[in-house]
């Protein structure tokens, strides 16, 4: 019997197989983990749909699985659960379907389309051997690929099931589209030196890679810095960190920091923002759900904590401890990552000033909060209207700002990091924002 790769999500269709759980031989339970898939989103453990003995597995650690795909065949086991699986991995979603037939036409030329690809000698064009009106079969993520390289699907010769194009090929249409060989040369080569140690470059490590190159494509990154005195804000924290203590939470500044996120954000709403490039639209956002990155021992995450304007300061310190741990222990799931609208990167605990983050791509903003230090400044502590300047040691900080500057001004973003640093030097005001 076999077991594919049932739904992952909505609008999910592969992802990276990061490690088998089992082994040919395996008995194994139903409902037992096993393998770990990595989307674009989180990563996943895929549990058994049947009871019995792991027979082949049919997929390489490293490789990109899709949906509907052979994972592995098994013998004995109950059938009701593997065909239940089976069944929903057959039947294609909508997105499928305009995937593979064109609008208007029937599924039947999308098959005639995967048969002719198959049957298409090696290097010839996928394009010549189509029927008119019928498109070359690939994954929403392999199209949206090819737009941004600038590759015409029909002169790649697909290496997946039916001819399917994978991300994979689209490499040797880039090459050719640009006139030159097919060759993958431009790949930096390393020659190997005695006590050198070769890690695979995959999971969370290389989906990480994958993000980060997508937002310096796509973005016009600058950064801006300003510091800020911190002072009332360590004394509230203290504050909150003893009424937390008492009911098992643990408080740190983030969550203030996030209050004054949303406060400063009602006001300049354009850095919590996204731009549908397919569209040529600018999305404003006016509900406030920030990223928060984690380091773990994979590499760094960023689960979504959700509507924060509407939740106090010690249910974000409650859903932050909390994500934080599943994150550690990779429990996160898929709606852990959804919805982002602006992201908070914290390095405050390790040190550093300053950094310049980077921008989580399709989001315009990322907002950087570093350590707090002592510090002597010079400040003017009269009360009344003659100054007095007098050096006093206060609590300091930095924080930094990366943003889009195709959709947000230069001006625009120190306006609002001027209002934010007025929340967090007095963060008693975020009650009345």
């Amino acid at each position: 019997m076999q077991f594919k790769l049932p739904e992952l999500g909505e609008g999910v269709h592969e992802g990276e197989m990061v490690k088998w759980l089992v082994k040919p031989g395996d008995g194994v339970a139903f409902d037992q983990p096993l393998c770990e898939i990595m989307t674009d989103k989180a990563t996943v453990e895929i549990p058994s749909a049947f009871a019995g003995k792991v027979g082949e597995l049919h997929a390489k650690e490293g490789e990109v699985v899709h949906v509907g795909q052979l994972l592995l065949s098994f013998e004995g086991g109950e059938g009701k659960a593997e065909s239940k699986s089976s069944d929903e991995s057959k039947k294609p979603s909508a997105e499928k379907k305009l995937d593979q037939a064109p609008a208007g036409s029937p599924p039947k030329q999308a098959e005639q389309a995967a048969k002719q690809m198959s049957a298409a000698p090696a290097g010839a064009s996928y394009r010549e051997n189509l029927e008119p009106g019928t498109r070359p079969l690939a994954a929403p993520s392999t199209r949206r690929a090819a737009r941004e390289m600038g590759v015409d699907l029909g002169s790649v010769q697909g290496s997946g099931p039916n001819g399917r194009i994978m991300k994979e090929d689209l490499s040797g249409g880039a090459s050719k589209s640009n006139g030159t060989s097919g060759s993958r040369s431009s790949a930096a080569t390393i020659t190997p030196q005695l006590g050198d140690e070769r890690i695979p470059f995959r999971g969370l490590r290389k989906k990480i890679a994958e993000k980060m190159r997508q937002s310096k494509d796509h973005a016009a990154h600058f950064t801006y810095v300003e510091e800020a005195d911190a002072t009332e804000l360590v004394a509230l924290r203290a504050q909150a960190k003893e009424i937390g203590a008492a009911e098992g939470i643990k408080v740190t500044y983030l969550p203030f920091v996030m209050k004054a996120m949303v406060a400063a954000l009602r006001k300049y709403p354009i850095l919590n923002s996204s731009l549908d490039e397919a569209a040529g639209e600018i999305v404003i956002k006016h509900h406030f759900n920030i990223a928060l990155s984690v380091q773990t021992e994979d590499g760094l995450t960023a689960p979504v904590i959700k509507n924060v304007e509407s939740k106090s300061v010690l249910q974000i310190a409650k859903e932050i401890q909390d994500v934080v741990e599943r994150a550690r222990h990779k429990k996160l799931t898929m709606d852990d990552f959804s919805g982002s609208t602006i992201t908070l990167t914290n390095a405050g605990s390790i040190g550093g000033l300053f950094a310049t983050p980077v921008i989580n791509y399709p989001e315009v903003a990322i907002l950087g909060f570093n350590k707090i230090f002592r510090r002597a400044v010079v400040k003017n502590t009269s009360k009344t209207k003659t100054p007095k300047e007098e050096i006093v040691i206060r609590d300091w900080t930095y924080f930094s700002i990366s943003l889009d500057h195709r959709i947000v001004d230069g001006a625009v973003g120190a306006e609002f990091m001027k209002l934010f640093i007025q929340y967090i030097e007095n963060p008693a005001l975020i009650m009345l924002a």
